[in-house]
């Protein structure tokens, strides 16, 4: 039985944070601790640098992963690849900052706002044009404002 102001779960389920115990960690029990952060920090750099690549060398890309050079259409689709690669290696950048959250919102601003301005060159510059482009231009502009207004109403 637990002892009053304990709970009943064990404490491998539910390790103590630091902080938790008014104990400090061990170097190992830090290491432990850590490379979770570091496994997500150097993933999304990766992602975040496959994303760039994407759009700075589009055919090298291509003819890296798959033997032949993108044309035509699929230029469009590597590109976009590339931008929403980039916001999610963005998004999930870990942060000391309370509040990462707003990263995540702040990667899907990006995102948004990105995809939208690709979008609607994608329409005026090329002729890859379907019936829903425009329609698509719109709604991820209205996802990047209602973002925005969320950001900005967090940040008071």
């Amino acid at each position: 039985m637990a002892a009053p102001n304990q709970s009943p779960m064990s404490s491998k389920a539910f390790p103590l944070s630091p902080g938790d115990s008014g104990m400090s960690l061990s170097s190992h029990q830090k290491g432990r601790v850590a490379w979770p952060r570091t496994a997500v920090m150097m993933a999304a750099w990766l992602e975040i640098i496959v994303g760039a690549s994407f759009l700075i060398a589009t055919d090298a890309q291509s003819q890296f992963l798959f033997g032949a050079t993108a044309e035509g259409l699929a230029v469009i689709f590597a590109q976009f690849v590339g931008i929403a690669l980039i916001s999610l290696g963005i998004a999930c950048v870990p942060s000391k900052v309370a509040g990462t959250r707003q990263m995540a919102v702040r990667g899907l601003l990006i995102y948004n706002i990105t995809i939208a301005i690709f979008f609607a060159w994608v329409a005026v510059a090329t002729m890859f044009r379907g019936v829903l482009l425009w329609p698509v231009v719109i709604m991820h502009t209205v996802i990047a404002i209602t973002l925005f207004l969320v950001l900005r109403k967090e940040a008071y």
